[in-house]
């Protein structure tokens, strides 16, 4: 039946009646992730986290930041878009850009006793396809950290040449997406989120060119096939239903044991990891409303069950690497894949053939020059590198999270105006916990 209408095809599958798994039984995010990869290629972590913060507009007070960051062309807006649109329409307020006062002066209600204007983000869905201005953002922290349910804002308002004061009240919680091609992030911002980027492999990219081909061969074709695909109807229909339950409260059991196991994961405590905890906290809640209705006790109160838990920690766990260093996966990766190599490449070259510069290098006089960074990344990506955004968001970030020191070098052969990059070194053990105990105090010269 491969030349069935799809709407006919739905119908039929339909008409069978019975309980479905993906409408009313009990999935797992894994069941999810299929469903998403009709229009999504691989991506599957970044693809459950998003589906869940969009998903937790729908609980009380557990409502989950994201922030998509990578560089332009790598299917931030098109993982955000394409989740969204499993999502009645209803409950999503999507914005392509606002300035720090008209995201403010968008619809509303006046409350007729104070005068004052409500803006009801109440279990909405809130997604900026373009970072907004860093202003709004700085307005915009009390409602992700979730300080109150009312938030009193007073603005200066210019009318017919005379400065009017409007005050504007945003009342309840929502669920908020951030997309920036923007690398460096502040850090206020950065905590208060679970940070994100699309990967950008080869077997990824191959995928989505088939999925464009497809899609503009024959557009209505494709779109039916998808929009009447069966599961995905299933399981829009679910995230309606579990928005209809309008669940108050999920209790979450064995909070002892969720408490040890995090600090095992972190390690040396930092300020953020208070926030991380929340994090955590909210993504158990938000598996556990996926499976509202076989999640209830003889009480009627939602219960998450240890496989919630766990499921919860697994996904975690694949992004505490990045968010424990206060950096975006992609920046992350960055260090990984373009940094340490050529420098371990330069200090091997140095061990047989410069014992001079083998001298310098060790006693960290030496690291790696712009000029081998870029060499190396042309060689790898087959382009140059981005030399503004490099000096400008990638290596600040990197300093910042102790992955390198960006310093003049010491050798008296070297230009001084240009700045080095020194790699810091990780040890098998720092491995199995960066970010817990930060990097090595070592520079990988200690390591020769």
């Amino acid at each position: 039946m491969d030349n069935e209408d799809p709407r006919a095809k739905f119908n039929r599958l339909n008409s069978r009646g019975g309980e479905n798994k993906m409408a009313d039984g009990e999935i797992t995010l894994d069941d999810v992730a299929k469903v998403l990869s009709l229009t999504i290629k691989d991506d599957d972590s970044n693809k459950k986290i998003i589906f869940l913060c969009m998903l937790s507009a729908f609980t009380e007070d557990s409502q989950i930041n994201v922030t998509i960051n990578a560089p332009s062309s790598t299917g931030k807006t098109y993982l955000a878009s394409e989740v969204a649109k499993l999502f009645p329409k209803e409950d999503k307020i999507l914005k392509s850009a606002a300035s720090p006062t008209s995201f403010f002066y968008g619809e509303g209600e006046i409350d007729p006793v104070t005068g004052a204007k409500i803006v009801s983000l109440e279990r909405k869905i809130l997604i900026f396809f373009e970072m907004p201005n860093p202003l709004l953002q700085e307005k915009l922290r009390a409602l992700m950290s979730h300080d109150d349910k009312e938030l009193n804002y007073s603005m200066t308002n210019k009318n017919k040449g005379r400065n009017k004061t409007d005050e504007i009240v945003v009342r309840g919680y929502c669920a908020t997406i951030f997309c920036s091609a923007g690398l460096r992030l502040d850090e206020q911002e950065a905590t208060r989120a679970i940070l994100l980027s699309p990967e950008a492999t080869a077997a990824k990219i191959e995928q989505g060119i088939n999925l464009r081909v497809k899609r503009a061969s024959n557009g209505q074709k494709f779109e039916d096939e998808i929009y009447w695909n069966y599961d995905r109807q299933m399981l829009m229909s679910r995230i309606v239903r579990i928005r209809n339950a309008e669940v108050k409260n999920i209790i979450i059991p064995d909070s002892g044991g969720i408490e040890k196991k995090f600090l095992e994961t972190v390690g040396v405590l930092k300020p953020r990891h208070q926030r991380d905890i929340a994090h955590l906290m909210e993504l158990i809640k938000v598996i556990t409303l996926l499976n509202v209705w076989h999640r209830k006790n003889d009480q009627g109160q939602v219960v998450s069950s240890q496989s919630d838990i766990d499921e919860a920690f697994k996904l975690w766990e694949e992004f505490f690497e990045s968010q424990n260093l206060n950096v975006s996966p992609v920046v992350l990766k960055y260090y990984k894949k373009y940094i340490v190599p050529p420098y371990i490449e330069k200090f091997a070259i140095a061990n047989k053939k410069d014992k001079d510069l083998l001298r310098d290098m060790k006693s960290g006089k030496i690291g790696l020059t712009p000029q081998e960074l870029n060499a190396y990344y042309r060689d790898t990506e087959g382009v140059s590198i981005n030399g503004e955004q490099w000096r400008k968001e990638v290596l600040p970030q990197l300093a910042a999270a102790g992955l390198i020191e960006w310093e003049k070098p010491q050798s008296e052969e070297q230009d001084k105006r240009t700045k080095h990059i020194f790699p810091m070194v990780l040890t098998d053990e720092n491995k199995m916990y960066i970010g817990t105990v930060g990097v090595a105090n070592k520079r990988l010269s200690d390591e020769w």
